[in-house]
């Protein structure tokens, strides 16, 4: 049993990676949110079956690898080795772990669902502005799932933002929509352990949103006025259950990001004519390489890179070289800094030099020594803050005003950062804009002062 598990879970765990791969890396910024749904979909329903279909279905005959079988090693009376069943037992163990955590986040989806029936029984029918839902008590801002919507009472008084909301939220109910969160859910509790399992379930949310969003525009609401009603709304009162479809300021900045995200040409659909394929090539690829016997050693690769030869090096905050950063193992987990045609700043943080650029490395064991945080301070780098994704109300009004004020033709193009230098517990906001399709950052003080670096 364990030993037909195991190649299931390999195979299948591996075309979630490749598919979050190739998502993220061709399609996520697409404007084409049903092509998306769709290959977010069938990336997951693939993953699922792929494993058990035969190899001659996909490869041709004379391209099939063939596995080699590892015998068991026998002892000198042709008994099984002892050390080879205790090796079998702990795959079984490993395996047995595997499949209860699992059954633990089966449990919770079954409970979620449960707890959205409690939440029905609670509830009250209506009818809003034509649209059949179900009314709940207190506050909290609208959700749904399945082909139900509901609406609290707080969210009925807010006469402002109730037809953007509803509109919304139709539109989760008349494209299914909670078939695709029922989907991801089940892939999460049966790949857990695979952090693509947990970004594709992140990509289909946040597509969904997209998907919600693009809806209700079409219907003729006003785009600036529909972000505006999108950051009126609160989330709190009584909270939505983890399954429906509910406001969220995690998925705000991305909703934003694409509402003003230029609409993507016919040429980029050629990315979906790349990315299926090469889903394809790469599993296949992958199953062949699992199906041969291939044994190496030797020692750890050095660190690839082009590495110019004028540049100043330093490692782990003390002067090195090119030979001495190249030579790092390939399993030491650093940070690189750059710093290129920048002579007032290379000048400040390393003295008078001819040098144009400098490479700096930090490893992992030592990002918080002396002579890293002393080095990154007086070049100002990114090893010198803490670095923490912060929401676009972290902002003060006075930031948003110069925003507005400065960068009249600009939108918030991303994430605002939190940059808190170690060494003094300083804040400072770091904000992508972005001028047409060029990205560029702006910093702030909590106060809502600009910063010039």
């Amino acid at each position: 049993m364990a030993a037909d598990l195991l190649p299931y879970l390999l195979k299948a765990n591996a075309v979630l990676l490749l598919a979050a791969i190739a998502y993220y890396g061709l399609l996520r910024r697409l404007t084409f949110f049903g092509l998306n749904r769709a290959y977010l979909a069938g990336a997951l329903l693939f993953a699922a079956v792929y494993p058990v279909l035969p190899v001659p279905a996909l490869l041709p005959a004379a391209a099939q690898l063939l596995p080699v079988a590892s015998p068991l090693p026998l002892g000198p009376a042709g008994a099984a080795d002892p050390g080879a069943l205790a090796d079998t037992d702990w795959l079984a163990i490993g395996l047995a772990g595997y499949a209860l955590v699992a059954a633990g986040l089966l449990l919770r989806l079954l409970g979620q669902l449960l707890s959205l029936a409690l939440v029905r029984r609670r509830s009250r029918p209506a009818v809003v502005l034509g649209q059949p839902v179900r009314v709940l008590p207190g506050a909290g801002g609208p959700f749904s799932f399945g082909r139900t919507i509901y609406l609290s009472e707080a969210a009925l008084a807010d006469a402002a933002s109730l037809p953007a909301a509803l509109r919304h939220e139709q539109a989760h109910v008349r494209q299914y929509h909670t078939a695709d969160v029922l989907l991801t859910q089940l892939a999460t509790a049966l790949a857990w352990a695979n952090p693509a399992a947990w970004l594709l379930r992140r990509a289909v949310l946040d597509n969904l949103e997209y998907l919600a969003d693009e809806a209700a525009l079409r219907t003729g609401l006003d785009r600036r006025a529909y972000q505006y009603s999108l950051l009126r709304q609160q989330p709190g009162g009584v909270p939505a259950p983890a399954l429906a479809f509910h406001f969220s300021f995690l998925t705000l900045k991305n909703r934003i990001t694409m509402l003003n995200q230029p609409a993507s040409t016919t040429r980029q659909l050629g990315r979906y004519l790349l990315a299926a394929p090469l889903l394809m090539a790469l599993a296949l690829g992958y199953s062949g390489a699992r199906a041969q016997t291939v044994t190496a050693s030797g020692q750890p690769t050095a660190v690839q890179g082009q590495f110019p030869d004028d540049a100043l090096y330093y490692l782990d905050g003390q002067p090195s070289s090119k030979q001495v950063v190249a030579s790092l193992p390939s399993s030491t987990k650093f940070s690189m800094d750059v710093i290129r045609d920048e002579p007032a700043t290379i000048k400040r943080a390393f003295g008078n030099t001819t040098a144009t650029s400098a490479i700096i490395i930090t490893t992992e064991a030592n990002d918080n020594s002396p002579a890293v945080l002393a080095l990154a301070d007086k070049a100002n780098l990114g090893a010198a803050y803490i670095h923490t994704p912060a929401q676009v109300n972290a902002l003060v009004p006075k930031a948003l005003a110069y925003i507005t004020q400065h960068y009249p033709d600009s939108r918030l193009g991303g994430e605002v950062v939190e940059m808190k230098r170690k060494t003094t517990g300083a804040v400072t906001y770091k904000v992508q804009l972005v001028t047409g399709r060029r990205p560029f950052y702006v910093y702030f003080t909590p106060q809502g002062d600009f910063v010039a670096r």
